[in-house]
């Protein structure tokens, strides 16, 4: 029999699960907002209500567009496509979780925020420290550029700092993720116990 997932797998399955969703095809990213040993919210990356996502098209949105600025002479398509991220029509998975809240009602102060990557400082900033979330609870790193005096990782590890927001890394040993994924389909079936007097 399985050893049954602890809180902090729990709510890494959440997230992970959350993640699924994302509609993103560079990175699926998942993120749940949890509190009192239950999740108040779940978010992933892809675009708003009734727009049209990058899964839908089957490319990025905004590489698109600097592939084309780059065939009318425009610039380097690797330097157009770092300018024209601004234009990615994703939401994050923590802005999504935090947004969740407000249609469903729940205040996200006090939770604590699992995310399946290390959040960008554009989450740090406009969802993580404005709605006074206690921790951030990471499960993968995100993408640093050592060469680069303030990286996003850097930028927003500072601000979580400066806020007092504690960063925890979770992990989970691929065999026991490969455990409790296993024991997914028999959720629902009889057990083997058998009561013994």
């Amino acid at each position: 029999m399985i050893r049954r997932p602890d809180w902090e797998e729990t709510f890494l399955l959440e997230t992970i699960s959350a993640g699924l969703r994302a509609s993103c095809l560079k990175r699926r990213v998942g993120a749940i907002l949890a509190r009192d040993k239950r999740v108040v919210a779940k978010g992933y990356n892809g675009a708003p209500r009734k727009v049209e996502t990058c899964l839908d098209v089957g490319e990025c949105y905004y590489e698109r567009l600097a592939w084309e600025d780059h065939l009318k002479g425009h610039g380097d398509f690797p330097m157009l496509k770092e300018a024209r991220k601004q234009f990615c029509n994703a939401v994050h998975a923590e802005q999504n979780a935090v947004n969740q809240c407000g249609l469903t009602g729940v205040n996200p102060t006090g939770a604590s925020l699992y995310t399946s990557n290390f959040p960008c400082p554009g989450c740090v900033k406009n969802a993580i420290i404005p709605n006074k979330i206690v921790e951030v609870v990471v499960w993968k790193p995100f993408l640093s550029d050592l060469t680069l005096t303030a990286d996003e990782l850097t930028v927003s590890k500072f601000w979580l700092g400066q806020a007092g927001i504690p960063i925890r890394e979770i992990s989970i040993n691929p065999e026991r993720l490969a455990e409790i994924l296993g024991s997914f389909s028999t959720v629902g079936d009889k057990t083997k116990y058998v009561f013994k007097p």
